[in-house]
């Protein structure tokens, strides 16, 4: 009889090995955001490394192909992201942001997945999968691929969570202290504060549901209408099973927050071990007497469509500095710049700010940019313009690793100094290796845990088990109105009825003394 047993439980644990070998996986990416998809590309390479089958459909293919994984490439019109005009996105106040986003990503997501080569692969009965991965960022539409596949959903946060999200996965957000990024504030919130960030929780929690779902709901009934369309649940069930979210945030850059187990931390994914420069960029930064600044405001903002203002600042402040300084332009019209700026619209990232040279990162605050200076332990001035900028950028100088130079507020004056106080000033680099510690201090790698995780859905079919009972709680519920009506209304009778009846003793004592009399 042991033996049996024994012989079950090894057959068990076969079956359980097997089942994630080999999977065929889909990953959906209409969105062009480069830095939200190569954030998560080196997460893909892997798991076809380990034996499952990629297929990947977004406007960002592989330049050298891999064994194990597919392509299925988006045309992008380069005058999509040409409409994107950072200054626009942040000149918006906490009342507009949301609205504009929610404006922004549908126009986009109607771009994107009305293609032919996207309603091709959308309309295909070629294609069977054991997994979808989705971006959860403003492409609630695509979470309907999970029932065309009849296949468990993993969804693929871009940063910390915020209450839109957050609601369908039943995670908290209590105003008070889980914030939304893109009010710019920190966990720690003022009255101010805390007063914005409830708002925008407000437009996300029940606005959302009459005004930006249904648009979501517009596009998925437009455009995807496969074979068995017709039987898919409602959008708002389908959210509500995703089987684990995959978030690119780590509390040493960002802030420290409860989850629910199906919630995991996988920061880092594309940061590695810098490697030697070689050519021009080794050249440039060895002779560099006094440092090299390294200067990139990431993939979307683009240093050359900023206000001519904003440009003259940056060059008089770079002509002001005795530091070599590599500077990302994008475009081929470069301005009048000194001999010590070395310009281009690419540099090795990771490996220049991994050279012990190179002393300050002059970034846009991205939450890329930030897991790249702290693995380097690299202090950084920030010049934020919207989305989760702000916030990294507020964090970054709480933590004591960096200073926060706002696009509004840009002067010579106020750059310059910020610059000058964290080269001269130790604390910041004492305070960057502090973080890099704890950023790298984390067991099993991020790789292994997002790996693991993946892996653990295809063995058990889905994760419904890891999902909170809060999601099917309507608001009444889960904001306990019901149970506050009754307590408020039984306190309200209650004192009713003891007001009367004293006013009823006191009047019938008053009666007793006249009748005696």
């Amino acid at each position: 009889m042991n033996n049996y047993n024994f012989i079950v439980r090894i057959f068990k644990l076969l079956t359980l090995i097997t089942a994630t070998q080999s999977a065929n996986i889909l990953v959906f990416a209409p969105m062009p955001f480069k830095s939200h998809f190569t954030g998560f590309r080196p997460l893909f390479k892997e798991l076809a490394s380990r034996g499952h089958n990629l297929t990947v459909v977004s406007t960002f293919p592989l330049k050298t192909p891999l064994p194990n994984y597919t392509d299925i490439p988006i045309s992008l019109n380069e005058n999509i992201l040409k409409g994107i005009n950072p200054m626009e996105l942040a000149s918006h106040g906490f009342l507009t942001v949301v609205p504009s986003l929610w404006k922004l990503s549908t126009s986009l997501a109607q771009k994107m997945i009305s293609k032919p080569e996207m309603q091709n692969f959308i309309l295909s009965q070629d294609y069977e999968f054991d997994l979808v991965m989705v971006f959860s960022f403003c492409q609630e539409y695509s979470i309907t691929l999970g029932h065309k596949y009849k296949a468990p959903v993993i969804n693929l946060g871009v940063s910390t969570l915020w209450p839109s999200n957050s609601k369908w996965i039943g995670e908290p957000s209590t105003f008070s202290y889980i914030l939304d990024q893109r009010t710019g504030a920190t966990d720690q919130m003022s009255f101010i504060e805390r007063f914005k960030n409830t708002v925008v929780g407000i437009y996300q929690l029940f606005l959302e549901d009459y005004y930006y779902l249904p648009l979501q709901k517009e596009n998925m009934d437009k455009y995807f209408k496969y074979k068995g369309h017709e039987s898919r649940p409602p959008i708002e069930d389908m959210l509500r099973n995703v089987s684990v979210t995959l978030l690119n945030a780590h509390y040493s850059i960002g802030v420290t927050r409860p989850y629910l187990p199906g919630t995991i931390e996988i920061a880092g994914l594309h940061v590695d071990e810098p490697k030697p420069l070689t050519g021009k960029f080794l050249e440039f930064v060895e002779s560099a007497e006094h440092g090299v600044i390294y200067f990139s405001f990431g993939t979307i903002v683009d240093p050359s469509n900023l206000p001519n203002s904003t440009i003259e600042v940056f060059i008089n402040v770079l002509k002001k500095l005795k530091q070599k300084v590599m500077w990302k332009w994008d475009s081929n019209n470069l301005p009048q710049l000194p001999e010590h700026v070395m310009v281009s619209n690419w540099f090795p990232q990771p490996d220049i700010l991994g050279h012990p040279n190179v002393r300050l990162f002059i970034t846009h605050g991205g939450v890329h940019s930030l897991e790249e200076a702290t693995y380097n332990a690299l202090p950084i001035v920030g010049v934020p313009f919207f989305g989760d900028q702000h916030m990294n950028m507020r964090l970054a100088e709480r933590n004591g690793i960096g200073k926060m130079v706002d696009n509004v507020d840009l002067t010579e004056e106020s750059m310059l100094s910020a610059i000058n106080e964290v080269l001269t000033n130790t604390k910041y680099k004492e305070n960057s290796k502090i973080r890099s510690e704890i950023f790298k201090d984390s067991h099993p790698r991020p790789m292994d845990r997002a790996v693991y995780w993946i892996e653990y859905v295809l063995r058990h079919g889905g994760a419904n088990h890891l999902t909170s009972s809060s999601v099917v709680l309507n608001y009444n519920q889960y904001f306990l109105v019901d149970v506050y009506f009754v307590i408020i209304s039984t306190t309200t009778i209650s004192m009713f009825l003891i007001v009367m009846m004293i006013k009823y003793i006191m009047k019938t004592k008053d009666i007793n003394p006249s009748k005696k009399k």
